[in-house]
């Protein structure tokens, strides 16, 4: 272990210098504080040191001050050599930050304690700050994970708050159901190769989840060339319908096209039309599984009718479908949203209103 050896006097100096060294460790030498807190900042491998209180220019106490607030997660152990055999001395030195003393003369076993105790404590700290490296390493990587799904904000409240682990479960929240799936691919992969299948599918995922992700949705589940996502859910959102309607109109407007002339110029064909159901209401929102694998969902009446809305867009004219309690639940309901039928929808005893985007 490397120790810093402060102090004004020479003959100090070399006695804690001798010292250090008869008890097999390395000494390096200071003659004031502002030298020792110069070497500090210098040298890294510093573990331990032992100054003298009453110093010119920089004292003792200052130095050791300055150890313990400006030198971040690095911990060096500081020992205070004093004159003053009082306990009001001791008593003040240790709550200026010191992690011990030593009183003049110097005495080997006492100064053999002093180290050994330096050397536990500063391989505990430096423990502790590899331990957390590995922490923010790991949770980095999980935030990474989660982003896939989330967008980084949302991803960050989920982390913060898990600090009771992932458990089976959920909990009610009112949200938005998104459904999607692309029209026309099951035809078009029977006649392709796997690796253009999986191209094609890799790219469209890409471009709609970009659109959900822009507006904090949460991806569900990717369902070969479909895909499940809820707004508001598992964080609250108060706009949820909005946002869902928004990344509706983003897939149809510019990431649908975008995808359609990458296809283009892959010499994959002319690109396809889409089918999307949006409904809002009650969900379970949770993970659901085994308590080996988790996944998470957004179980109830609204999610079944939203995928059958957007099934009911085969066959018609319309790429979405939007149920009347979205078009209710929304915010700032936008002027091209118009009104395209009443429709029976399986499962529910009561017609259900559809809306669509005009020119859609």
């Amino acid at each position: 272990m490397k120790v810093l050896c402060a102090s004004d006097s020479p003959t100090w100096q070399l006695l804690l210098q001798r010292s250090v060294e008869a008890l097999g460790h390395e000494p390096t030498l200071a003659s004031d504080g502002d030298e020792a807190w110069d070497r500090i900042l210098t040298d890294e491998e510093i573990d331990a040191c032992i100054t003298d209180r009453q110093m010119p220019g920089l004292s003792g106490d200052e130095l050791v001050a300055r150890i313990r607030t400006e030198l971040g997660n690095r911990y060096v152990y500081t020992v205070l050599l004093t004159a003053q055999d009082s306990s009001e001395e001791v008593i003040d030195g240790m709550e200026g930050g010191a992690d011990d003393y030593l009183i003049k003369p110097l005495d080997q076993v006492a100064l053999a304690t002093r180290l050994i105790a330096a050397e536990r404590v500063t391989g505990l700290h430096r423990t502790i700050a590899e331990q957390q490296e590995e922490i923010e390493r790991l949770y980095g990587k999980l935030k990474d994970a989660f982003k896939r799904f989330v967008p980084e904000s949302v991803a960050e409240q989920i982390i913060t708050r898990s600090d009771e682990g992932v458990r089976l479960g959920g909990v009610s929240r009112t949200a938005t159901v998104m459904f999607t799936d692309l029209r026309g691919f099951t035809q078009f992969s029977e006649h392709q190769e796997p690796e253009k299948v999986i191209d094609v599918v890799n790219r469209y995922l890409g471009e709609m989840s970009e659109a959900i992700l822009n507006e904090e949705g949460t991806i569900v589940a990717y369902m070969g060339d479909g895909i499940m996502a809820v707004f508001g859910a598992p964080i609250e959102q108060e706009d949820h319908a909005d946002r869902a309607l928004r990344a509706a109109r983003a897939m149809l407007d510019t990431h649908l096209p975008r995808f359609g002339e990458w296809m283009k110029e892959q010499g994959y064909g002319e690109g396809f039309r889409m089918g999307i159901g949006l409904n809002s209401g009650g969900v379970v929102s949770g993970n659901v599984g085994s308590e080996k694998r988790l996944e998470y969902t957004a179980l109830g009446d609204t999610t079944n009718t939203a995928a059958r809305l957007e099934g009911m867009t085969k066959g018609t004219a319309h790429q979405l479908y939007c149920s009347e309690t979205t078009r209710e639940m929304l915010q700032d309901p936008p002027p091209d949203l118009v009104f395209v039928d009443e429709v029976d929808i399986r499962g529910r005893d009561q017609p259900l209103g559809v809306w669509s985007l005009d020119g859609d």
